[in-house]
This record gives structure tokens, sequence and C-alpha cells, in this order.
């Protein structure tokens, strides 16, 4: 039984490529040319992160083995690929494990529980593993360049980049579990769930944004750095030992990792019945009786949209440019001293306006709501098809709820930045007609990239938000977008002026984001009303 759940799991992920729905959907099947060709996307992805780690791997390799710290090198990079597998794991594991959409359907057949979980915790395993390879293959490679190859240091390279993911699919595992039982017994369980994730991706910013600080720190600190590791962070210093060749650290490191995946596997198995078959939802309302008014149908819409954002995994995966504007505002007004150093450089206001319109842009390009709006209605689609409502209005419903998040807060933005850059009122206006264009220019092709490509055969909501080709398509193409104002800008904005620039660049957006709005009004309402 647990063969044929793992076969169903693999078959399901694989799914996602080859027909864009769930393993036994009706979804017809991806062109050979289309899959290579998303491959080749997700090889780019994938090969762009291993270039930026191999590269922080290269910075620190010579100077950690020169002093002799080659475990401490290892156990670093171990202690990254975990967190990275962490951080790429710990959002899907609620939904992934005990949220599915099909557990009720499995736990009515004849499979024990634990093989349901363990087949859900494998899928699990993969992605932590892809994150953690993807930290902690590079820092070997490179380690074997600067060193020369060695047979047994290369093999346990090989069986620590198995075992490490194994304590990232624990934590997260047992954060999932611990949000699954706060949501059984709270009645605010999205607003907790929000907080808590929103405290870990604010710290999370904070501590990316002291990256430097922190290499120059470990470069000059690499023995303080061991001797600590050795006593709060042993597990990962005993990994390192292994990987510089110390047969009976990975040993120790095996014992510890899987003992630690073993024991968190037998908990959730005990209380996986209990946990997905509990629906509590907290406290009851008290009702209240009071009449209901009349509104126009495209508000009752917008706030469909509206309460799927309720969803913490949902928000976090689909407006997180919103939550990049709020951190930059607050970066902004509490880093006098960058600003000063800004304002007293000398360098051209209309060159400063450019910059503050492509990094903004870059920041509206990462909000990806209306790429997924589609495929979240899944299997329930004939619902809004079937409502007294024009496909137009559905479509200016998905297009408005992510213009607002996304446009809103880059208001605010533009308005802290241009006044402490003391941006001339004209080029702030610029900036802000760009920034806005920018994301109208991104939420259509958002809603146009999922009706083409849609998902309405998930089995959980984050599936249809983090697998799907829809956004992945919309992500690299929007950040395209906005990388088009910087290349633009070194091409023919010099020539032509910053004020002339952002005024023709405006001009562009507006009129490919007016042809997309013609074709979604013609061809796109046709489409949606083939799904």
């Amino acid at each position: 039984m647990l063969k044929l759940l793992l076969k169903k799991q693999a078959l399901e992920t694989l799914a996602f490529f080859t027909t864009g729905g769930r393993y036994g959907s009706n979804g017809k099947k991806r062109s050979p040319l289309f899959i290579v060709a998303i491959a080749l996307l997700l090889l780019y992805g994938v090969g762009a992160t291993v270039a930026l780690m191999g590269y922080l791997s290269w910075t620190l390799c010579e100077a950690f083995v020169q002093s002799g710290l080659t475990g401490v090198y290892f156990a670093m990079n171990a202690t990254m690929a975990c967190a990275l597998a962490l951080i790429g794991s710990m959002f899907s594991a609620k939904s992934k494990l005990f949220e599915a959409k099909d557990n009720d359907l499995l736990l009515s057949m004849p499979f024990p529980t634990w093989t349901i979980l363990f087949s859900r915790m494998a899928g699990l395993y993969g992605m932590a593993f892809l994150f953690s390879s993807i930290a902690f293959i590079p820092a070997c490679v490179v380690y074997f360049i600067q060193t020369g190859f060695a047979l047994l240091p290369a093999i346990f390279c090989i069986l620590n980049s198995f075992v490490l993911p194994l304590l990232a699919l624990s934590i997260s595992a047992l954060i999932g579990w611990a949000l699954a039982m706060i949501g059984n017994r709270v009645r605010s369980k999205n607003l907790v769930t929000t907080i808590l994730l929103l405290a870990f991706f604010t710290g999370y910013t904070l501590l990316y944004s002291k990256m430097g600080e922190a290499i120059e720190f470990i470069l000059t600190h690499g023995n303080e750095i061991g001797a600590a590791m050795q006593t709060w962070l042993f597990p990962f210093y005993l990994a390192g030992l292994a990987c510089s060749g110390n047969a009976f650290a990975l040993l120790g490191t095996i014992g510890v990792f899987g003992g630690v995946f073993a024991l968190v596997y037998w908990l959730l198995s005990r209380a996986f019945l209990k946990t997905v078959t509990t629906r509590r939802g907290g406290a009851g309302k008290k009702y209240k009786e009071k009449k209901i008014k009349r509104s126009p149908a495209i508000f009752a819409l917008v706030k469909k949209e509206l309460f799927r954002m309720k969803n913490p995994m949902i928000l976090f995966n689909t407006a997180i440019g919103s939550m990049l504007f709020i951190i930059l505002i607050i970066f902004a007004l509490f880093n006098a001293e960058l600003v000063n150093m800004i304002n007293a450089s000398g360098v051209d206001k209309g060159e400063i306006a450019v910059i503050v319109a492509v990094v903004l842009s870059f920041i509206a390009s990462s909000n990806m709501i209306t790429a997924s709006s589609v495929s979240l209605e899944g299997e329930n689609l004939w619902i809004l098809k079937s409502a007294p409502v024009k496909t137009e209005e559905i479509f200016a419903a998905k297009l408005l709820l992510q213009i607002a998040l996304t446009c809103i807060p880059a208001t605010i933005a533009i308005v802290v930045v241009c006044a402490l850059l003391q941006i001339p009122p004209l080029l702030s206006l610029l900036v802000w007609l760009c920034v806005s264009v920018t994301a109208c220019l991104c939420a259509v092709l958002g809603l146009i990239v999922n009706l083409k490509l849609p998902n309405l055969t998930w089995t959980s909501e984050i599936a249809a938000v983090k697998q799907s080709l829809s956004v992945v398509v919309s992500m690299f193409t929007s950040w395209g977008i906005a990388a088009l104002l910087i290349a633009g800008h070194f091409t023919i904005g010099t020539l032509m002026g910053a004020p002339l620039y952002l005024t023709f660049a405006f001009a562009l957006y507006a009129s490919a984001c007016g042809f997309m709005l013609v074709w979604l009004g013609t061809h796109g309402v046709k489409i949606f009303e083939r799904l």
C-alpha cells in the first residue's frame, strides 16, 4: 500500500509538468516542446541560485581551509542548506500534510494512516532536498576544486546531502502540525498564522540585508564561529566533520538527523488522524440580525477574491511584493545615514528617480495574485461561471485586487522615498506612473497566463499557488518587464534624459497593457467560458 501511495505522489508531481493537473485528471497533455521550455526555465532559476551559492562558498572556502577549519566550512554550509530547505518547505507543510483535499478520500480507503503520512512527507522531503542541495552541493564542488578531489570525503558529502534535509523536514512538519492544531482551536486562526509567518519573513529579510556584514564577520572570526557551532549547533558541526572525511562523525550525523526525523514521524503518525479529522474552527459567533445592503456585482466579486487572502499561505505566496513595500518604507525611515549619503553624493536626481522606479517596479512585479486566481477556483469554477455576472466583471475583480494591493503600498513607498531623497515633484509623479503601469501590466499578464495554463484539479490550494506553471511563467516575465526599464535606461534613457525616458516607458507599458486588455476582453473571455 505504501508503494502505491508513493507512486501516486510521484505521478501527481509529474502530472504538474505533463498535463498541468492532478494525476488521474482528464487534462490535456502538454506538448514536448512546451515541457522542454518549462524545464529550461526551471533550470535557469535553479542555475542562478546555484551560481550565487557557489560564489559565496568560493569567498569562504580558501580562508577556512588555509586556517585548518575545513569542518567549520562544511558545518556552516550545512547550516545554510538546512535553513534554505526549511524556508522552502515550511510554508507548504501545513497544507500538504494536514489540509490536502484528498485526505478524506484516502482515509476512507484501507490505507493505514502512517502510510498516508509517510507518502505526504516523502513529497515534502523531495522539496527540502532540492532546496538544501542548491546550497550544499555547490559548497562541496567549490571545496574539491580548490583542494583537489578525494574519494572518501566526496562519498561522505553525497551521503550528507541526503541526510541534511531530514532535519529541515522534521522542523517544517512540526511547524505545520502546530499551525494545524492552532487552526483547530482558535477563532482567528488565519490571523495567528499570518502574524507568525510575517514575524519569520521580517526576521529573514533583516538577516538577508546584513549578508555582507555577516560574510566579513565570518572571514575574520572563523575560530570563534567554530567554537560556537561546536557548542550550540553540534549536529551541524558533526556534519561538517563528516564531510571532511571523518567516518565516526558521519555515523553520528546519520544517527542524530535520522533519530530526530524518526521521533517527529512517530509523534505525527499518532496525531495525524485526529489532526486531519478535527474541524473545531474555534468558538462560534453570536448571531445578529441585520439588513443586507444591495451593492454592485463587482463589489461582491472583489470581496470574494479578497476573502482568499485570509489564507496566510496564499497571502505570503501571491502578495509578497506588498509586504516588501512595507519593509522598504520602514527601512528608508530608519536609515537616515544612507539617505543622507545618497543626497550628499551629487548624483543627478533624474538618475536617482530612474533607479527608484526600477527598484519599486521589481517589487511591484513580485505580486502574483492574478497568476493563480483562475486556478484557485478549482473544481468550483462552474459556480462562478453560472453566476449572473459577465465574464468581464469576473476579470475586472481579479485585476482590481492585485492592482489595489500593489499600488496602494507602492504609492506610500514612492511618497516616502522620493521625499527623503529630495526628488522633484515632476520626477516623483513620473516614478509613480511607471510603477503603477508596471503593476497593472503584470496583473493583466498574470491573468492571461493563468487562463492559458490553468490548474483546476489541485489537491491543495498551495499547489495552485506554489506549484503552478502559470505562476512561474508570470514571475519570470514580470521580472523581465521590470528589468526592461533599467536596460532601456542604459541604451536610450541616458540620451533622452530621465523625464523624457520615464514618460516614454510609461507610454510604452500603458500601450502594451491596453492591447492585452483588449485581448482579454475578446479571446480571454472565450477561453474562460470553455474552461
